[in-house]
């Protein structure tokens, strides 16, 4: 039962992250409590993944699950065991993987990193 009152816990924790187009800082999302705010920098249709300045959890989970890989692949509980992840949580994949896609040139830096899109992005 401790168990999943800290799971639960954690789940709801604040945080924040920024969004990237290559190098260009396009959002300051920060989630706080059950809203997000996005605060963006950048309106252009290809370089910006929010629509709306607030959103909910799960409207930002939705959008960070298309960041991820398919939840349905056949290998992944390899891929989350490589992740060090026993959960298919969008959230914790993106903060290793830093949602790159090879669609875009689009990726996400966490507080405390310092990072460039040279060091991220599987091309150019």
């Amino acid at each position: 039962m401790t168990e999943s009152i800290l799971k639960k816990d954690n789940l709801l924790q604040d945080y924040s992250f920024e969004v990237f187009w290559k190098n260009e800082r396009t959002a300051l999302v920060e989630v706080k409590g059950p809203k997000v705010y996005v605060q963006r920098f950048c309106i252009h249709p290809l370089r910006q993944l929010f629509a709306a300045d607030i959103m909910s959890r799960n409207q930002l989970n939705e959008i960070l699950a298309l960041r991820c890989f398919d939840k349905g692949r056949p290998d992944r509980e390899d891929l989350l065991r490589a992740m060090g992840l026993t959960d298919y949580q969008p959230c914790e994949i993106v903060k290793r993987t830093h949602g790159v896609t090879y669609n875009d040139f689009i990726w996400f830096r966490f507080p405390g990193e310092n990072l460039r899109a040279e060091d991220v992005l599987v091309r150019r």
